[in-house]
């Protein structure tokens, strides 16, 4: 029976494909033990896959950190931990909640901003809506500038002003991340898609328009994104020709083998275990404020570098991937392996700073943990580009396999070792035929 299998793989190239496909836990074990923690416990108490919160709070964490800390990889190349993240699964899977969580920090920050806001804004107000005898001689109140993190509904106009009054960084949350992406444009007559690469790479951007004489002027714009996808949204998202401008290519997804609903349980999570995440955002926000220079205007973030033995691990890893890209040339696999050079560097700044703020090097444990995170993340792309090409190409999908295996007589156990997915997952598929 093993022999029928083995053939009938070949014949449909499952192999290899399927190896691209096996288990892929995400690897919470690299994460400092206040997160690890977090993710741990709302795994076993509220179902929250370690995927989705462990993507989530690397997002929450480089959100933080924005513009106030940055890598020197070398003379000349600096890297902020901007990153673009999806994640994926089916309806139910549990993916709104963990995103929700991570980020609860923040949103009560901002609540405290926009209330701030209001405050001043009714005051700035108030002084114009008094008569000009009430107004002599009292200084006019400057016009107060609204420092909000997160974004959820917006247009690309408030975008650039929110990241030009935001000195450390914004992030676009988006439970429905193809809303997001299939409304990028609605506001434009051009494709922003070039504009949120320059985002991304922290390009300096100038925001010309005609309503406003003076350019806005961007700097080193930091804006991350975070939102969550069904795995069948993705061939509408990326058809053939809409993976050339590089926007696929930038992404992280977190996007788990076997992300199911579950039935709720009886276990109560340690608030504990929140606030001391809670805790810890609000430190360090509070200990690495934003520097500006008070001559030239520019900000002076904190500068880490290599240390020795994490330079040199860096390096040879980074030397591996190039020989991945290499092989893969003048392919869009090539093109997305090719981006986790700077996915490895910002990975690496976020976990030093998770693990220890105090100093400014980055230790070997940082660069370990950076090296898991992308073996991770990659094989996660690969799965998502193997969703793409069988979409297009109407190749034979994994479920289908598994039907016609277990139609030449093959056993569960049979068919999961052939395939290298778990039994459970064969049974569920054999189950709902």
């Amino acid at each position: 029976m093993s022999t029928k299998i083995n053939l009938l793989s070949e014949i449909i190239g499952a192999s290899d494909e399927f190896n691209a496909a096996q288990s892929n836990d995400f690897p919470v074990d690299v994460l400092p033990p206040i997160f690890k923690t977090f993710v741990d416990e709302t795994h076993h108490s509220l179902n929250f896959p370690p995927d989705y919160t462990g993507t989530a709070i690397i997002c929450a964490l480089a959100t933080t950190i924005g513009r106030s800390c940055k890598l020197k990889v070398k003379d000349g190349w600096d890297e902020y931990p901007s990153f673009f993240f999806s994640l994926i699964g089916n309806a139910g899977s549990n993916k709104s909640h963990p995103l929700e969580e991570a980020f609860k920090p923040l949103i009560e920050f901002d609540s405290e901003i926009i209330r701030a806001y209001q405050k001043d804004f009714a005051e700035f107000e108030g002084f114009f809506q008094l008569s000009k005898n009430d107004r002599e001689g009292l200084p006019a109140p400057p016009k107060p500038t609204l420092r909000k993190t997160i974004l959820h509904n917006f247009t690309g106009e408030i975008l650039h002003q929110r990241l030009a009054d935001n000195e450390r960084g914004c992030v676009v949350v988006s439970e429905e991340l193809a809303t997001f992406l299939e409304g990028m444009n609605n506001y434009s007559k051009g494709d922003q898609t070039s504009v949120y690469l320059s985002f991304w790479s922290n390009k300096p951007t100038s925001i010309d328009r005609v309503s406003k004489p003076v350019p806005l002027w961007l700097p080193s714009p930091f804006l991350n994104i975070i939102g969550t996808l069904q795995p069948r949204i993705l061939l509408k998202l990326f058809p053939s020709g809409k993976t050339n401008n590089g926007f696929l290519q930038r992404f992280l997804f977190a996007f788990p083998d076997q992300a199911e609903k579950h039935a709720i349980n009886d276990y109560q999570i340690n608030s504990s275990v929140l606030d001391s995440y809670r805790i810890w955002l609000n430190d360090f926000r509070a200990n690495n404020p934003i520097n500006i220079n008070p001559e030239t205007g520019h900000q002076q973030p904190k500068v880490y570098q290599w240390s020795r033995d994490a330079k040199d691990f860096f390096y040879e890893w980074q030397k591996l991937n190039t020989e991945k890209v290499n092989e893969n040339a003048e392919s869009l696999k090539g093109e997305v392996i090719s981006k986790f050079d700077i996915h490895f560097i910002r990975l690496a700044l976020v976990l030093q700073i998770m693990s220890d703020y105090s100093g400014s090097e980055i230790e070997l444990d940082a660069v370990h943990g950076a090296a898991q995170l992308c073996n991770y993340y990659e094989r996660c792309a690969l799965k998502v580009l193997d969703v793409l090409e069988k979409g297009r190409n109407g190749s034979i999908t994994k479920k289908d396999l598994i039907k016609i295996l277990s139609g030449f007589g093959a056993s569960q156990n049979e068919i999961a070792a052939a395939l290298k997915v778990s039994q459970p997952y064969v049974n569920k598929i054999l189950k709902n035929r």
